[in-house]
C-alpha cells in the first residue's frame, strides 16, 4: 500500500486484499469497499465493484447503514442481514437493488487529526475509516467470519495508517515546494521592479499587490507574468534538487 502513488491507489489495494482475506473464511463470493474520512476533505471511497462503491457513497451521503454505525463510534462492528433487519430500511432497499443480502462493517483504528481545531476554535473530527464486506447470501457473516474480519482489520488499520502518513508527508512536501517556488518568483519579480524603478523591496511588493488586486489574480501570477517577459526567460527554482 505504501508503494502506491495516491491514497486512492492504496485504498484499492486494501479493498482487494480485504476481500481475499475474508473469502477464505466465508467460503462465498465477498466484495469489499473502504472509506476514509479525513478532516476538511471529501471522504475517499473505493471498492472491488462499482455496485459496492455506489452503496458506500449512498450511505456516506445519507448517514444510514452499518458502515455509518461503526464510523460514528457506536460499535466497532455492525452486521446487516437484509431479510428481517429493519434498522436501516432505506439502506436495505439499496441492497436489494444491488442484489446483495448481507453487509459487514468493520471500523479501522487510525489516529490522524486528533486535537486539531478549525479557525473558529471548534474541534475537527479526526480521521476515521472502515471496511465494508458485501455478499449475496443473507447469512454470509456468522461469528467465525466476523472474528476473521476483525482480526484482519487490525492488520489493515496498520497498513492504512502507514499509507495515510506517507501520503500526508508527500502532500506537505508538495505544498512546501509550491510555497518556496511562489516565494522565489515574487522575490525575483520584486528585484526586477526595484531595478526598473529605483525603489525599495517594500515599495516593489506594494506594486505587485496593487496589480494583483486590480487584475483579480494572485500575486504569484503577477510576478510570473513579469518574469516571463524577461529576455532570458523566467528563472527556475531548484528546491529539492
Amino acid at each position: 500500500m505504501t508503494g502506491a502513488e495516491t491514497l486512492h491507489d492504496s485504498l484499492e489495494l486494501l479493498a482487494a486484499a480485504s476481500a481475499r482475506a475474508v473469502v477464505r473464511t466465508a467460503d462465498v463470493v465477498i466484495e469489499c469497499a473502504v472509506v476514509v474520512r479525513q478532516p476538511k476533505r471529501t471522504p475517499a471511497i473505493t471498492g472491488t465493484t462499482p455496485d459496492v462503491i455506489r452503496l458506500l457513497e449512498w450511505e456516506q451521503h445519507e448517514g444510514e447503514g452499518p458502515v455509518s454505525e461503526v464510523l460514528s463510534g457506536g460499535h466497532p462492528v455492525a452486521v446487516l442481514q437484509r431479510s428481517g433487519d429493519f434498522r436501516w430500511p432505506r439502506y436495505c432497499n439499496q441492497l436489494q437493488l444491488a442484489r446483495l443480502g448481507s453487509v459487514l462493517g468493520v471500523r479501522l483504528a487510525v489516529d490522524q487529526g486528533v486535537g486539531e481545531a478549525r479557525n473558529d476554535g471548534t474541534p475537527v473530527r479526526p480521521t476515521s475509516a472502515a471496511l465494508a464486506f458485501f455478499a449475496q447470501d443473507s447469512k454470509a457473516f456468522p461469528l467465525q467470519v466476523i472474528s476473521e474480519a476483525r482480526s484482519f482489520a487490525g492488520l489493515a488499520a496498520k497498513s492504512l495508517q502507514m499509507a495515510l502518513d506517507l501520503h500526508t508527508a508527500r502532500s506537505t512536501a508538495s505544498d512546501l515546494r509550491l510555497a518556496l517556488d511562489s516565494r522565489t518568483s515574487i522575490n525575483v519579480a520584486c528585484g526586477v521592479i526595484m531595478a526598473q524603478n529605483g525603489c525599495s523591496y517594500h515599495e516593489a511588493f506594494s506594486i505587485l499587490a496593487k496589480a494583483s488586486s486590480h487584475r483579480n489574480i494572485k500575486v504569484r501570477r503577477v510576478a510570473e507574468d513579469i518574469l516571463e517577459r524577461l529576455p532570458e526567460g523566467p528563472p527556475r527554482a531548484h528546491f529539492g534538487h
